[in-house]
This record gives structure tokens, C-alpha cells and sequence, in this order.
């Protein structure tokens, strides 16, 4: 049974009409060893279970190394990928790289689910927070010098907020995989036939375009 502030966040996702919790991940690098092992792994699984291979699989370990309690989180967000991260983590072509795993929005009430209203990383993850206060933190009127104009309600308010999953998470939480084209949605549909996942691949392009927002901060 999970604690009363569960209804808290479920009224307020329901509130702000947020239906989308995506955790991005890398076609040649990630998904193939997603799919081998039927979840989603932390970075310290990742880690105890293949040792020196794990740190090709790592998003970005140095980031990991200064902000220790997301060794055991899965790091995801809301309504909106983090784009800036995925670019900076590509440098090219990321549209084509990458792909964004939907995941059960229920998994935003777990009472060990952390919230941030900017990266989690940030400042050694001490703007991290759990709770109702935690998830209304990504929606503030401003964060830094990002402010809600112009945004949907269901978007935070800074870029780069992220819902922090507790451990590791099996493909029973994936709703659907989306892909920015149908070339990317061929070799991932080719990779669930190849292991033997039964997981919906559909083609989102809306979620792999670059923000106005973005391109005006730029």
C-alpha cells in the first residue's frame, strides 16, 4: 500500500493532463542489451552485472559519478524528451540514434520516485526532490531563467526536468517505442523479432523535433 500523497500525484498529473513518462535510448549502443536482458537496467546494474562493458552502455558516466543516488535510477521525462541532452550526447543525426521508450505514467506515483525541476545531475543532485512538492517543482513559474510562456501545462518549465525511476524496469512498463521515421522503425522492429520482445514500435516524429524554445535560447 503506498502512502496517502499518492492520490497528491495522481491529482495533479491528471490536473495538468500528463500522459506521456519517456525514457530515451540509444538503437546500436542500448537497445539491443534492453532487449537481451527484458529490462530496463540502472547504471549500477548495469555495472555489477558486466563490469567494464557496462561503460559503453552508460549515457554519460562522468555525470553519474558526481551525483551517486542515480546510479539506481532510471532517469526519465515528462511530456517532452531532454533534447538538449540527447544532442549533446550525439552531436549528430541524434534523431535517427535515438528513440523514446513510453512508459506507464503510473510509475510517477511510486513513493520512490524522484522529481527535479531542473537536470538531476545538477549541483551533485541536491534540487532533487520526492513527493507532490517534488513534482510541482518541474511546473514553477521559473526555473532559472526559463519561464511556463508559451507551454503546454503537461511540459515543465525547464528543459532538462526529470522524474527519477527507482531501480530497474521491465518491458512490461513499456507502452510503445517510438522512432522519428520509418527507417529507424524498421531496425527496431527487426531487433523485438530478433529477441523475441513484444513491444508496439510506432513512428512519433513529433517528439524528435527541435524546440522553438530551444533554438531561440540558442
Amino acid at each position: 500500500m503506498w502512502p496517502f500523497g499518492k492520490a497528491d500525484i495522481a491529482h495533479e498529473l491528471k490536473r495538468r493532463k500528463i500522459d506521456l513518462l519517456l525514457h530515451s535510448t540509444h538503437v546500436s549502443i542500448n537497445l539491443p542489451q534492453i532487449f537481451e536482458d527484458g529490462f530496463i537496467d540502472t547504471a549500477r546494474g548495469l555495472r555489477s552485472r558486466l563490469g567494464a562493458k557496462a561503460e559503453r552502455l552508460l549515457h554519460d558516466p562522468r555525470r553519474l559519478e558526481k551525483f551517486v543516488v542515480g546510479l539506481d535510477y532510471i532517469n526519465c521525462s515528462i511530456t517532452t524528451p531532454n533534447f538538449e541532452l540527447l544532442y549533446a550526447r550525439s552531436k549528430s543525426a541524434w534523431q535517427t540514434e535515438w528513440v523514446h521508450f513510453v512508459l506507464d505514467t503510473k510509475l510517477l506515483e511510486h513513493p520512490d520516485t524522484l522529481f527535479c525541476p531542473v537536470s538531476a545531475a545538477q549541483d551533485y543532485g541536491q534540487h532533487v526532490q520526492y513527493g507532490i512538492a517534488g513534482l510541482q517543482s518541474m511546473f514553477a513559474e521559473q526555473v532559472e531563467t526559463w519561464t511556463r510562456t508559451g507551454l503546454h501545462k503537461s511540459e515543465p518549465t525547464h528543459p532538462q526536468a526529470e522524474a527519477l525511476v527507482k531501480s530497474r524496469l521491465s518491458l512490461d512498463n513499456v507502452t510503445e517505442i517510438l522512432t522519428a521515421n520509418g527507417q529507424v522503425a524498421t531496425e527496431v522492429e527487426r531487433l523485438t523479432a530478433f529477441y523475441h520482445r513484444n513491444v508496439r514500435v510506432k513512428i512519433g516524429p513529433k517528439l524528435f523535433l527541435w524546440p522553438k524554445r530551444l533554438k531561440k535560447k540558442a
